[in-house]
């Protein structure tokens, strides 16, 4: 089979995602598929990179290179223009190839990835994959981005009919898939498939910064993207309510637009019980998480229902436990309190989380080894690298010409959502779970696996 991945940060860049997609599709290399990428120079968030070849092999997949001139993410138009010449690159690339089986796309940019991979469905009548790692307009909407009105409601049925028109959608929580099942989009085509933390390889550890060597410091981690999904002046609020006995450090790691505002919201707590520090490489980050007494996972309100917050997994993958502040019924949090990875923080209230913070210092002594090696069993249970990688295995295995299928669409083992993620496994595959009854659920309880 051949496959075409279309995404503009392929690895080395420093998106998440730049990881996942590079272990998807290596490991469809190792299954005897011929896998080509069209993507960009590496310069995500600004970061430097050293200019990578416009053509190379890496780990098997062919890597295509498109030029774009040099920009800066406040540049807004130059990047506006670049974003348009890369997908006009990638559509003329797979229009004239035509020799793909299934091209596969994260849904990036908004919308109009989607749209180009219409557009090339409909000349070349080659299938696509829509991978969501967030569901627009309704995110931006509620970021405050974009105004509910008409152009939001054009959008939304854009980017329903994006869905509609995929081989497979594949979305990463039960919230995401109920989100497109109230778009008015049938769901037999919709995959719930979470990413695996992310993959540092065997590389040699990098060392912490020298914040972290403080013993008797209480360490609270976010560590990501500072954006304004994720409402992270609660935090910073959090911490003026805590008594001077608890010894936090609450500290940033990462970019974003919400950096500033942060910054200055900290005040005189600035480098003295909160500290900012610059985007770090993934090694340096997930050595910061497994010296955290805490890992921060933090969503503006509704969001869960349009994106999961990945950075739970390498928090869990480091054995760290979550301060979860989001919906106490979103899928996250019901993970967190089914399996006692943490803290869920039942309202966004600064006074709520400081509560939170001081009862896990109180408690930091029952978060022994052993049971931060059971957050990692965990984590390997629900949402493993060799789980992910079968799942995809099947999703691509419906555009493979050559595949002696054992599933058709409307045979896909199904995901249960009872009270909290019920994601049972029989030999790498999703089943049905009874309830209590010994009944099978049905109906409005079935959530489509992979």
């Amino acid at each position: 089979m051949r496959i075409l991945a279309i995404y503009r940060h392929y690895w080395p860049d420093t998106t998440p995602y730049a990881r996942i997609l590079r272990t998807i599709l290596e490991h469809q290399v190792e299954r005897g598929h011929e896998v080509h990428v069209i993507t960009a120079q590496p310069g995500y968030n600004d970061i430097q990179h050293a200019r990578q070849p416009w053509r190379e092999s890496l780990g098997g997949v062919d890597v295509h290179r498109i030029r774009l001139l040099p920009e800066r993410k406040s540049w807004r138009l130059l990047r506006s223009f670049n974003f348009a010449w890369f997908l006009l690159r990638a559509t003329l690339h797979a229009v004239w190839a035509r020799n793909y089986d299934v091209i596969v796309a994260n849904s990036h940019p908004p919308v109009l990835m989607g749209i180009v991979l219409r557009i090339i469905k409909g000349v070349t009548g080659i299938p696509y994959i829509y991978h969501c790692q967030d569901l627009h307009p309704e995110s931006a909407q509620l970021g405050g981005q974009l105004r509910a009105g008409f152009i939001y409601q054009q959008l939304l049925g854009v980017d329903a009919q994006n869905c509609r028109q995929a081989q497979r959608v594949v979305v990463l929580s039960d919230d995401m898939w109920e989100t497109i099942e109230g778009r008015g989009v049938e769901t037999e085509n919709v995959s719930v498939i979470n990413n695996p933390p992310l993959d540092v390889g065997d590389g040699p550890s990098l060392e912490l910064p020298s914040i972290f060597h403080d013993p008797e410091a209480f360490y609270v981690l976010f560590a990501g993207n500072l954006g304004i999904f994720q409402g992270l002046d609660v935090l910073v609020k959090a911490v003026r309510f805590l008594p001077q006995r608890v010894p936090v450090r609450l500290i940033f790691m990462g970019e974003g637009l919400a950096k500033p505002a942060l910054m200055e919201e900290a005040g005189l707590l600035l480098d003295e019980r909160i500290f900012f520090l610059p985007h770090q490489p993934v090694e340096v980050a997930l050595a910061a998480m497994r010296e955290a007494d805490l890992g921060v996972v933090s969503l503006l309100p509704e969001i869960y229902r349009f994106a999961f917050p990945s950075k739970s997994m390498m928090y869990l993958s480091a054995g760290c436990p979550l301060l979860t502040i989001m919906e106490p019924d979103s899928e996250l949090a019901k993970v967190v309190r089914e399996y006692r990875l943490g803290y869920v923080a039942n309202r966004r209230w600064p006074q709520i989380v400081a509560n939170l913070i001081e009862q896990a210092w109180r408690e930091r002594h029952t978060w022994t080894a052993a049971r931060r090696a059971e957050i990692q069993e965990v984590c390997d249970a629900l949402y493993g690298r060799d789980r992910m990688l079968s799942q995809w295995d099947r999703v691509l295995s419906v555009c493979d010409p050559e595949a002696n299928r054992e599933f058709t669409p409307a045979e896909w083992p199904k995901v249960v959502q009872g009270d909290a993620p019920k994601h049972v496994v029989a030999n790498d595959v999703f089943v049905q779970q009874p309830n209590a009854a010994g009944e099978n659920l049905t109906g409005e309880e079935e959530r489509r696996g992979a």
